[in-house]
């Protein structure tokens, strides 16, 4: 099995989180619901408390026996509700907008009866809450946002108007004034939220370019030692199948005294190229190892499909025909190789010290060959 499947992704890079926008959103609701959630938890208890923290308030406002068990059941049941909504958050249950207008519909139908039997005047600083608290939890959320905030939304004017026997002038006023409030908070929540992603997606970017810079030799655009080495370790760590083929040029310090530093970038820059032509798939890396040394990394590859690639590339550095007139072995420039399967139990230092090895004997045969 390959650890990876192209060059790009031969290296171990670091994941960016909010590769998609849904993975941002599910983010927010991780880190926001439980907060939600203790919201609404806490005062489903303290309205499950009242007797003992308001002093026998049921008595005080003549509140039927058989109202306030069914109160007592809602605030159990939004107890529950609060904490599935962390449950399904975690999860990503895709049923959290049901929970979410579950849960407003039992405080819709509560807050009902806080104002118009009860009487209670701290219902409609209650509502103001838990909608404040919602636009705040799941502004980048819109459909459970939605959800929460329109069955409280309707209650207020259906509230006002059991209340008061009719319409009233000034609560539409004050609900339409605070209906606009919750609109206007939410497009500049939203805007920060577009904006964030809007920050990751360069950021993402970002990230990848200096990761490949990281990675990439910049003269031959081919990995770089850093990257082979993150790849052997990954695959001698995976036991996967893979030879290793360690390439050096030939006399190439006779090459840089003879032509010039310049040339001799240039020189390893077409060698680079010629190698890259010569493997099989861009599942098979290149990488410079360092100075005029050279790496293949070869998944799946039989001994012969080795020697059929280190062939390709004698026969594409023919093809290239770079001058290269001090060479003992050639005209032009040519690679020694050397060739090394892995074996279970063998690490990156293995073997990249057993291709060396291999490497120095297709050396002392001649140059311009490969060993194993």
């Amino acid at each position: 099995m390959k650890p990876v499947n192209n060059e790009q992704r031969l290296v171990a890079t670091q994941e960016i989180a909010w590769a998609r926008r849904e993975d941002m959103v599910y983010r927010g609701l991780v880190t926001s619901i439980p907060w939600m959630a203790l919201v609404n938890l806490c005062f489903a208890v303290m309205v499950y408390f009242r007797n003992i923290l308001f002093n026998q308030i049921d008595a005080q406002y003549s509140v039927a026996p058989q109202l306030a068990r069914m109160m007592d059941i809602f605030m159990l049941g939004i107890c529950l509700l609060s904490l599935s909504l962390i449950v399904a958050a975690w999860r990503k249950f895709r049923w959290l907008s049901g929970l979410l207008i579950l849960l407003s519909l039992i405080w819709s139908v509560s807050c009902f009866y806080f104002i118009v039997h009860w009487r209670l005047p701290f219902s409609w600083p209650l509502i103001t809450i838990l909608m404040l608290t919602a636009l705040s939890a799941l502004y980048f959320y819109p459909r459970g946002l939605l959800a929460y905030l329109l069955p409280l939304w309707i209650t207020l004017p259906l509230a006002s108007y059991f209340r008061n026997q009719g319409f009233s002038i000034n609560f539409f006023a004050v609900w339409a004034i605070f209906t606009l409030i919750l609109v206007c908070g939410y497009f500049v929540l939203r805007r920060w939220f577009d904006e964030a992603w809007r920050r990751n997606q360069q950021n993402k970017i970002l990230i990848a370019r200096l990761d490949a810079l990281a990675h990439q030799d910049v003269l031959t655009g081919t990995a770089n030692r850093r990257a082979l080495e993150i790849l052997l370790n990954q695959a001698s760590g995976q036991n996967a199948a893979f030879s290793l083929m360690m390439l050096d040029v030939d006399y190439f310090k006779r090459y840089n005294d003879r032509y010039g530093h310049q040339a001799g970038d240039e020189c390893l820059a077409r060698v680079a190229q010629a190698l890259k032509n010569a493997v099989r798939s861009p599942d098979d890396m290149v990488a410079r190892y360092g100075g005029e040394e050279f790496a293949i990394v070869l998944f799946d590859a039989t001994d012969n499909a080795c020697e059929d690639v280190a062939r390709r590339i004698q026969q594409a550095l023919l093809q290239a025909a770079i001058p290269h007139e001090d060479s003992s072995v050639s005209k032009f420039v040519t690679v020694s190789t050397g060739i090394a399967a892995y074996r279970a139990g063998q690490n990156a230092q293995n073997m990249l010290a057993k291709a060396d090895e291999a490497l120095y004997r297709a050396k002392e045969k001649g140059r311009n060959g490969w060993s194993r």
